[in-house]
């Protein structure tokens, strides 16, 4: 098998070999058509639960926001007030990352959409991990706690945390304004502030346009099963008749949720729980929630691969993950290319450092998982030494610039497919190999 693939054995050609299907085209095609056969009975398995809501589990529902489209926010904010579900079990809080003048715009929006909840509103000059106390000043100190003083502070405390705390625990419509710190601050602030005070916790970003029974369907999955401790749903494009790239961006995410997603949801390990729909068990999520916030990675803080990492944090637990296509919602993506290769570097990036996390929890769960990890973790790297000269002048997979090379490899490829293929005419090939692998790997 590994001569077949090194040789570049060839089962069919065109005649002027520019289209070729060989072994690796093969392996490809078995495994997507394993997927496929688990993915079409977990959907009828999903289709045929008819079990009703209960509708008396309390829903933190967190919304990441950052310099958001108005028109994105609005429609979001708006798919949130419609969901089917009841209101009083709904906690609703938009943290948005920033709080400069620039980003009011955000807060009177959800104070506009909200006003009918009595929305509770602050902009908190720091978060959760950039308070300084010696920077502050009394008469600071003295303004945020009030003239009556606050009987919980303890010195070299926030006072305005104890604020943000309090406004989400006793307001159903919150929005914080907080210093820039990245998406997970965010997701942080949100998680933390919200602490035990709700069965689950809904994550959303600001780009995100919900199907009215998208959070029902998620609570009733992860009421069906005390062992599943989280669940996704489908993501479809929300501008996808913007660009060609956006349109290709649909089609992938079709594969991605209604396949793959699918099919991992059928051996209860779906790997990523994807940011813009997605349910958590709270009482887990907080039991993990400093370890996850304090990732790092070769010594250095993690920033991105936010939602990977916490699907991978609730694996590691023993619990399942699961994903439904009856809960729906429509986001956006990135239409211009170089916005969109920034994407791609990134989840790939955080891809194949989750992989490395995941590895550690394999004996936990189905075999199905070690299976799949191994297929989009390992055969990219055949694929970019198959391909790329400067590796096939090494002589070796292990050069310490394979895995730098190796995304750089796959998105050249993808976009531009210049240079020959060792020296015959596969630009084609070598294309579509190329979109195939950033795709399979990214989501």
């Amino acid at each position: 098998m590994v001569w077949a693939y090194v040789e570049g054995f060839q089962l069919a050609t065109s005649v002027y070999g520019i289209i070729t299907f060989g072994f690796y085209g093969l392996l490809l095609a078995v495994h997507v058509l394993i997927q496929s056969f688990f993915a079409f009975i977990e959907h009828r398995r999903m289709r045929a639960y008819k079990e009703p809501c209960t509708f008396n589990k309390t829903i933190g529902f967190t919304i990441s926001a950052y310099q958001e489209d108005p028109i994105y926010l609005r429609e979001c904010l708006n798919s949130i007030r419609a969901l089917k579900y009841p209101p009083e079990l709904l906690r609703i809080i938009m943290v948005v990352d920033g709080n400069s003048n620039d980003d009011k715009y955000m807060m009177e929006m959800f104070r506009e959409v909200f006003a009918d909840q009595d929305p509770g509103c602050y902009v908190w000059k720091n978060n959760y991990h950039t308070w300084d106390p010696t920077q502050v000043q009394d008469v600071e100190m003295a303004a945020e706690m009030g003239p009556g003083g606050d009987a919980d502070y303890v010195i070299g405390e926030d006072p305005q945390r104890k604020a943000v705390e309090r406004l989400i625990q006793s307001k159903k419509c919150v929005c914080i304004m907080q210093k820039w710190g990245g998406k997970r601050e965010v997701m942080y602030t949100a998680f933390k502030a919200l602490g035990s005070s709700v069965d689950y916790i809904q994550v959303c970003d600001s780009d995100t346009k919900l199907d009215p029974l998208a959070t029902m369907e998620l609570c009733k999955v992860l009421e069906s099963n005390p062992k599943y401790g989280a669940v996704g749903g489908d993501v479809m494009i929300l501008n996808q008749k913007e660009s060609f790239i956006s349109f290709m961006s649909s089609l992938r995410y079709w594969m991605a949720f209604n396949i793959e997603r699918a099919c991992q949801s059928f051996f209860n390990c779906v790997s990523c729980i994807s940011g813009p729909l997605g349910l958590y068990r709270n009482d887990i999520l907080q039991q993990f929630l400093e370890s996850w916030y304090n990732q790092k990675f070769l010594g250095t803080h993690c920033t991105f691969g936010d939602d990977r990492h916490l699907t991978n944090r609730m694996l590691s637990m023993g619990y399942a993950t699961k994903y439904t296509a009856r809960s729906k919602c429509y986001t956006e993506t990135p239409s211009q290319f170089l916005r969109w290769l920034n994407q791609q570097i990134r989840w790939t990036k955080s891809y194949f450092r989750e992989w490395l996390y995941n590895a550690m929890w394999w004996h936990k769960h189905h075999l199905w998982m070690t299976y799949e990890s191994i297929v989009s973790g390992i055969f990219p790297f055949f694929v970019t030494c198959h391909h790329h000269p400067a590796v096939l002048d090494w002589h070796t997979v292990g050069h310490p610039l394979g895995p730098v090379l190796h995304p750089t490899d796959r998105a050249g490829e993808s976009c531009f497919c210049l240079h020959p293929a060792q020296r015959h005419s596969d630009g084609v090939y070598v294309s579509v190999l190329g979109s195939v692998h950033d795709q399979l790997v990214a989501c």
